[in-house]
């Protein structure tokens, strides 16, 4: 391939994951100014991400097997004028319902986005090595969460909400002129769609728009006082149960939850995605949450920003290193280990803390994250892989959702953490706060001789004084409860490690390995040297032709190296 293809895919790439990421993390990083722009209280802006999240992660299941059964070709075409056209959709929202309903349906077009941005990168390489695309292709997805918090002032400056919109629009038109100059390697057809679909999807659907609705809602109406949350969480488990019974029974599943289930490995797999998630959580709802309370807005953040989008890259950069021997598995540790050290530092703020005392452990968290995207994404296809790609639909399905979920679960999570933490803290420093204490007197005297130039009235400086000390205080509890929140998101993060480190040496005991399973598959750089040989119907089983056949005997008989 020429240079200037290979230049011109990766430009495409890079123009596509920007184009997904920034329409999810825009709204996301700046939701006050959103909030603002549209006359909505914080727990009805929240409504923007729930529509967003409770339409995308279905849309991946659905849209995967769209692409299989349609061809490419028809698939970008659409995916690119559907982002297109909710982005117009979304520049004549005014109101909050208006825009709900435009959040939802850019929620649905974004999600092929992922696909593309993945497959453009990986056509610049061949063979073996496109596992290779496959981790910048990713890494081109995760670049929109930093880079949405430096370019956001501008476009609210000159346009608030709209200008947010004209900047998406202007992207996606782009993006459908670049994938019209450039078509990918299409790949063959292959049935994928069965008629019970139409039971299983809206179930699935359903179910995870009902969770993702509690965990995005649940923090900020609070668990305990709204009842409709619980009302959602039992549909969520009748939609889910009902799910779980349709597909077990089905010749041809949407989701092959046997295979999910068989060993327990994918389960095992997507468990520490989802408790990975959670403790990867602490850069979005700590660091950055702690200093908007000690009065940093986001244009004053724009070097520590850039250097999580650079510490983003590094982390898949890292990921090569690790390939050869395809130990996946130490990756993955490495990376929780990383969160749980600078989470530990992390919990030392003070009132003085400033954004330079977080440029090493925030660059260090963003590696880790992208370390653990991409162990966790090596693992799961090494299993895939090996059994010849039938599942794929139900990889993506098991990682996009454990992925999302385990995200907004860490938000939530850790977020009532912080409000309870927060309330504890501050009843503790009112307590001790008294005015029959010396220095509180004199503090609050101090307070309101501040204003004595513009007020006059002693009681007037009085009451400005104790204002100002109550707001000290609030401050301070604030503080806290983010060191409260750092500290528990580092001993979370020793025991996801304990209990992955317990996990592999009870496969160590039964003679299982992760790094013996991932050697039965090529490598980018080839098998490692002690490796067996692939079984003779192995390629063959890896074509996508065989996406969806049902396995042979011989195919499905347990293999004694991966039991």
């Amino acid at each position: 391939m020429p240079r200037w293809r290979m230049a011109a895919f990766v430009a495409i790439s890079l123009l596509l994951g920007l184009t997904q990421s920034l329409g999810m993390n825009l709204v996301a990083s700046n939701l006050p100014q959103v909030q603002g722009a549209l006359g909505a209280t914080t727990a009805e802006g929240a409504w923007l991400l729930t529509a967003y999240f409770a339409t995308n992660i279905p849309a991946s299941l659905l849209l995967t097997k769209f692409r299989l059964h349609y061809g490419l070709r028809l698939f970008a075409d659409l995916a690119i004028g559907l982002f297109v056209v909710a982005a117009v959709v979304h520049l004549v929202a005014n109101d909050l319902s208006s825009a709900i309903a435009a959040r939802a349906a850019l929620g649905i077009a974004a999600a092929p986005l992922s696909s593309l941005t993945v497959l453009y990168m990986a056509e610049v390489f061949s063979g073996p090595k496109k596992v290779i695309g496959l981790m910048f292709g990713f890494a081109a997805l995760q670049t929109g969460a930093p880079v949405s918090r430096i370019i956001a002032e501008g476009l609210f400056l000159h346009g608030q909400w709209h200008g947010v919109v004209m900047f998406e629009l202007g992207l996606a038109l782009a993006c459908f002129a670049a994938i019209n100059l450039l078509r990918v390697t299409p790949v063959p057809r292959q049935p994928m769609f069965d008629g019970l679909d139409i039971v299983s999807f809206p179930l699935y659907a359903s179910a995870i728009a009902l969770v993702t609705v509690v965990l995005t809602q649940g923090r900020l109406r609070w668990w305990l006082d709204t009842p409709w949350l619980g009302q959602c969480l039992v549909a969520a488990a009748v939609c889910a149960g009902l799910f779980v019974i349709v597909e077990i029974n089905r010749a041809k599943p949407m989701v092959n939850l046997r295979w999910l289930l068989h060993g327990g490995y994918m389960v095992r797999l997507g468990l520490a995605i989802t408790l990975s998630r959670m403790v990867l959580s602490e850069q979005s709802v700590g660091a950055v949450g702690l200093l908007n309370v000690l009065g940093l807005l986001n244009e004053q953040m724009h070097t520590l920003f850039w250097l999580v989008l650079l510490g983003t890259v590094a982390g898949f950069v890292v990921t090569l290193l690790f390939l050869p021997k395809q130990r996946f598995d130490l990756l993955g540790l490495l990376a929780v280990a990383i969160v749980g050290v600078c989470a530990y530092v992390d919990s030392h703020a003070t009132n003085l803390t400033r954004p330079e005392n977080f440029y090493l452990t925030q660059t260090l968290i963003a590696m880790a994250a992208s370390m653990f995207l991409a162990s966790s994404i090596l693992l799961a296809l090494v299993r895939v892989v090996a059994d010849g790609l039938r599942n794929l639909v139900t990889f993506i399905v098991l990682f996009s959702t454990t992925n999302a979920l385990g995200g907004l679960l860490g938000s939530a999570v850790l977020g009532t953490y912080l409000a309870q933490r927060q309330t504890a803290h501050y009843q503790h420093l009112m307590q001790q706060a008294t005015l029959a204490d010396p220095q509180v007197a004199l503090r609050t005297q101090q307070l309101g001789g501040a204003v004595a130039r513009v007020l006059g009235d002693t009681a007037a400086r009085g009451n400005q004084g104790l204002v100002s000390f109550n707001q000290q205080v609030v401050r301070e509890s604030w503080v806290l409860a983010y060191n409260d929140v750092f500290l528990a998101v580092a001993w979370l993060a020793a025991a996801v490690l304990l209990w992955v480190l317990l996990l592999k040496w009870q496969l160590w005991r039964r003679g299982h390995t992760v790094v013996s399973f991932a050697s039965q598959v090529p490598g980018p750089f080839g098998p490692p040297a002690a490796a067996p040989a692939p079984a003779p119907g192995r390629d063959a089983a890896a074509t996508p032709a065989a996406l969806q056949s049902p396995p042979s005997p011989a195919a499905s008989a347990p293999v004694p190296a991966r039991s």
